[in-house]
């Protein structure tokens, strides 16, 4: 991130806010999206790792320390800070070398609390475990069952189509009804919630277009619907570029309502996809039945035509044996009928 770029939040975090931010968005997109994002600006005092200040790549490592959590800085040599000083920093997430955890590099640094700490923001507790909603989905369409989804938008929103187009041949495997509610009042869209979550549905959808007004879905009426809300709750809210805490508490949160029908479809392009399988795989058990088969058949054919060559060299045998016995009994009886001529000559 370049450090000109406008900062996400106008008040410095804690790094416990921070870091609970980072972790309940952690997932792909949101991550990618806290990333691009920052900077963001966040207030804590600094701790050295490292006396030597030792570079790697231009960077040194430290760490900034608030109410009994810390962040990982990663520092470039032109910023160099002291032990044990409270600084005001604007810092962007990464991945760790390691692959476990994160390190916040550091981009600017902006004095040394010159900016009064934003207000800890304190989510509910979801009443449940987070659901796997492909998961839900993809069972259901394997059984045949038409997944029923309430969709919670606008009074006068048109942003279902955005999803239904996104969904394509898609929409006719889902039933899906829309709820109608002032997006603007969150005790209605709390109400709201609630009625869907007592109806015959699989899951709940809270969806909006962007613009200005985003931020009043972000109250802590809505948060508490959504973490108490007893079905699988999804929210498409806003564009790409907008982030709000309720979607820290949902089961699955999109950066628009277009992102949900492309997640929809691709439920049902999975399970289409396992049907096909599922086809080729018995075909192929069925291929090789039938090869098994044909071998066998093979085996007694060849035993047959076997014993039919042996056949014939021992019937050619037997008459062999014959004629040559029948040859002795010829002489045999060629000698005994001159013997009798002689004897009856003598006589």
């Amino acid at each position: 991130m370049r450090p000109q770029e406008p900062l996400q939040n106008p008040f410095p975090l804690t790094p416990d806010q921070l870091l609970q931010a980072l972790q309940s968005l952690l997932n792909g997109e949101a991550f990618r999206r806290f990333r691009e994002e920052g900077p963001y600006l966040v207030q804590g005092t600094y701790a050295n790792n490292s006396p030597e200040r030792k570079l790697y790549g231009g960077f040194y490592y430290g760490e900034l320390k608030g109410d009994g959590t810390s962040i990982s800085l990663k520092l470039p040599s032109r910023i160099p800070l002291e032990e044990g000083r409270t600084y005001v920093l604007s810092v962007s997430p990464e991945l760790a070398r390691n692959g476990k955890g994160f390190v916040f590099q550091v981009h600017d640094l902006h004095g040394e609390g010159q900016a009064s700490t934003a207000p800890e923001v304190r989510l509910p507790r979801k009443s449940r475990g987070r659901v796997d909603v492909q998961g839900l989905l993809m069972d259901l369409l394997r059984k045949g069952e038409t997944p029923s989804i309430a969709l919670i938008l606008g009074e006068s929103a048109i942003v279902d189509r955005d999803v239904e187009a996104s969904l394509g041949e898609g929409r006719s495997r889902y039933r899906m009804d829309k709820k109608p509610v002032n997006l603007t009042d969150p005790s209605a869209v709390a109400e709201a919630i609630a009625q869907a979550a007592g109806g015959p549905y699989h899951l709940l959808a809270l969806i909006r277009g962007g613009g200005d007004g985003l931020q009043t879905l972000d109250h802590p009426e809505v948060w508490e619907a959504v973490a108490s809300c007893p079905k699988p709750i999804v929210v498409a809210l806003g564009h790409a570029a907008n982030t709000l805490w309720v979607e820290a508490l949902a089961d699955q949160s999109f950066p628009t309502p277009t992102a949900l029908g492309h997640f929809l479809k691709q439920a049902v392009e999975a399970v289409e996809r396992e049907k096909e399988t599922a086809k080729l795989t018995d075909l192929l058990h069925r291929a090789q039945e039938e090869i098994r088969a044909v071998r066998v058949e093979r085996e007694q054919l060849k035993e047959r035509l076997a014993r039919l060559e042996r056949e014939p060299t021992a019937l050619a045998q037997e008459v062999a044996r014959l004629k040559h016995s029948l040859k002795v009994w010829r002489a045999v009886t060629f000698l005994l009928a001159v013997a009798i001529l002689l004897l009856l000559t003598k006589g």
